[in-house]
């Protein structure tokens, strides 16, 4: 009785292998996408904020110097209690992602404030501060 069911067993497994096969080889290679410019990443945290419908005076832009060479925005934001912060990150990480951006946050407590930092090449390019008001 116990070798029907095994016998089922191995040829469920085999056309599941198989299905996962063709599903494999049919699927598109995620396409890259490379920024042209540090710029493109306003442009993507732009459209990440008009997604949430965050208004201009909501926003406050500054740039600090790193060095001669590098400056950084800062991006900081004040919302209200009901907005979640975990959507607009994971929002802004969906629109930077193919452009082999990535984001790193740090909750800060008790407030529960967001820092999101962009990150291309291990190197922070622009950085997000979101504040409950």
């Amino acid at each position: 009785m116990e070798y029907p069911k095994k016998k089922i067993m191995v040829w469920l497994l085999f056309f599941s292998c198989i299905t996962a096969l063709i599903f494999f080889l049919n699927s598109e290679p995620p396409t890259k996408k490379y920024l042209r410019s540090v710029s493109q990443l306003d442009s993507l945290i732009t459209l990440t904020l008009d997604q949430h419908q965050l208004t201009p005076n909501q926003v406050r832009v500054r740039t600090v110097e790193i060095d001669s060479l590098f400056s950084r925005r800062i991006y900081q934001i004040e919302i209200p209690a009901t907005f979640s912060k975990t959507s607009f990150h994971y929002a802004l990480h969906q629109n930077i992602w193919p452009f082999e951006a990535r984001t790193v946050a740090q909750v800060q407590f008790p407030e529960r404030n967001l820092r999101i930092h962009i990150l291309v090449n291990n190197t922070v390019h622009r950085s997000l501060f979101i504040e409950t008001n």
